[in-house]
Formats: C-alpha cells, sequence, structure tokens
C-alpha cells in the first residue's frame, strides 16, 4: 500500500540518575517501523536476576505518561491527536542500585492546517484543479494521493460521510491499492485530474519538510458529479439489539477490560468496528 509516512522527530536522549556504577553504553532504542500514527520501537535490553526495564509514553500536550506493552523487547503505540510525545524506554538495575531513561521525541503534525484548495470545471464536473499554498520555502515538498471510494465510504449516509473527520477517515478507510487512482512520484503543488467515474473520493494532500523530516497532511471528501445524492443502504439494528462482542488491542488479543491510555478495537454485533481509548 502507498501511504505515506507522517512525519517524526526521532532525537534519542538519555537521562542518567546520579550513580554511575552502571555501564549502559550497551544499549539501544529504536523506531523499527512506522504506520501512519503507529510506531513500534524496540531495544536490545534482556531481563535478569539484576536488570529490568519498562517502555512508557508520555504526553507533552496533557502531562501524562502511559505505560506501553512490552513484547519482549519492543512496543508499539498510536497517537490519534497533533503534539510532541516522548516514548520512552526506563532501564533499571536493581543490584546496583541505578538506572537510566532513553528517549525517543515524536512529533505528530497530523490534522494541521495546509492551506489546500480545489476547483472544480464549470462545464465539466469531471475536471479537477488542486492546489497547496506555496511556503517559499526550498525546504517544503507537496504530494497527493488520490482513492475511490470503498465499501465503507459509500455505505456512509449523506450527513456521516460531510462529517466523517480525519481521524475516522484514517482509521476505517481500507487503503486498497486497486482503489489508488493517483499518486505523487516526486513533488507537485498544483495538480490536475480528469476523474473517469462519478461519486465519492477521498484525496490526501501531504506537505513535507525535508530539512526537518516532519510533514503535515489531510483528506479532503470529493463528491464527483455528485453533491451528497449518491443512494446508500444500511442494515437497520435496533440499539438494544447492538452488543460489545469483544474487546481487542492493537495485536490483536482479547481483553475483558479496558486500561487508561491504551487504544483498543472495540467489535459490536452488527459487525461496527471502532478504536476507543479509556481516559480515566
Amino acid at each position: 500500500m502507498k501511504r505515506y509516512i507522517l512525519g517524526l522527530l526521532t532525537l534519542v536522549s538519555l537521562s542518567m540518575s546520579a550513580n554511575a556504577s552502571c555501564d549502559f553504553s550497551g544499549i539501544t532504542f529504536k523506531t523499527i517501523n512506522q504506520q501512519g500514527n503507529s510506531f513500534y520501537f524496540q531495544t536490545n535490553m534482556h531481563m535478569d536476576s539484576c536488570w529490568y526495564y519498562t517502555f512508557t509514553a508520555y504526553s507533552h500536550s496533557n502531562d501524562e505518561e502511559y505505560k506501553l506493552d512490552n513484547n519482549g523487547g519492543w512496543t508499539g503505540v498510536t497517537f490519534n491527536q497533533k503534539g510532541k510525545y516522548e516514548v520512552r524506554l526506563n532501564v533499571f538495575n536493581e543490584c546496583e542500585k541505578c538506572d537510566t531513561t532513553f528517549t525517543i521525541d515524536v512529533d505528530i503534525t497530523i490534522f494541521n492546517d495546509i492551506g489546500f484548495k480545489y476547483n472544480v470545471g464549470a462545464k465539466n464536473c469531471k475536471y479537477y484543479q488542486f492546489e497547496m499554498m506555496d511556503r517559499k520555502d526550498t525546504c517544503y515538498e507537496y504530494y497527493y494521493q488520490l482513492y475511490k471510494g470503498d465499501d465503507w465510504i459509500n455505505g456512509l449516509s449523506d450527513k456521516e460521510w460531510k462529517e466523517a473527520s480525519d481521524s475516522l477517515l484514517y482509521f476505517d478507510y481500507s487503503f486498497d491499492d486497486n482503489l489508488l487512482m493517483y499518486y505523487s512520484k516526486e513533488s507537485e503543488r498544483k495538480l490536475t485530474h480528469q476523474f473517469t467515474d462519478t461519486g465519492r473520493y477521498l484525496m490526501t494532500s501531504m506537505v513535507y519538510n525535508k530539512c526537518t523530516q516532519i510533514d503535515t497532511w489531510a483528506f479532503q471528501k470529493l463528491n464527483v458529479c455528485t453533491e451528497f445524492n449518491t443512494l446508500s443502504t444500511k442494515p437497520i439494528i435496533p440499539i438494544e439489539e447492538q452488543t460489545i462482542v469483544g474487546i481487542y488491542d492493537l495485536m490483536g488479543r482479547l481483553h475483558d477490560e479496558m486500561e487508561v491510555g491504551i487504544i483498543y478495537v472495540v467489535l459490536y454485533s452488527d459487525g461496527r468496528r471502532m478504536k476507543v481509548m479509556r481516559t480515566q
């Protein structure tokens, strides 16, 4: 799947306790993968009778720290809101009574205003001109991705489609490669595109700062040759008949209850899946 990587600033820092009798020089902590705003981190640490470690994530926005799962030396976390975060590897040596913390800074710029606009042909509703604001800085590059609506998008009511947020679209749209109509192979601030079919489309516009390696992207919902007049049918199930079938973490493991600060996928009896996080 050709999905652009969200920008992050990976500055690794190290803070030690006053006791310097422990040798932390051989420990590594790094980002190993990123899928959208889901990040995965790994360490070469191994626990024994003296050494142990934990993973946590700290949000600068609300000054809160969250415990992350330890999956045998690696962990993953999904950031739902823009802002600055620290993912931490907290290392302890009980025998020597010393500790240290490795941190990786993550800067999520999702949902920022990128100055995107478009025009539709006056005599041809399939003719579109897209444009992003010129930042007049050689560090910036501009990219587009254009997807055709999948079954989920086409099944939304006009009101649901109109009000769908960027985060909802990101988590619930399939991003099937077969639905990818266009993607920028190189930087292009302006784009002219001629659609072949009518219907709902999802445009991703992204501004990438190659100097800082941070990007900002946003979705634009397009209704080609139709303004919320697409007929859709959805199964109607009374609210009282909709029950929770299961609660799963992002690794697919079943849970009886949700912990604070961790993203879960809730499966309902009508087939709906929703990503939720308990805040208190």
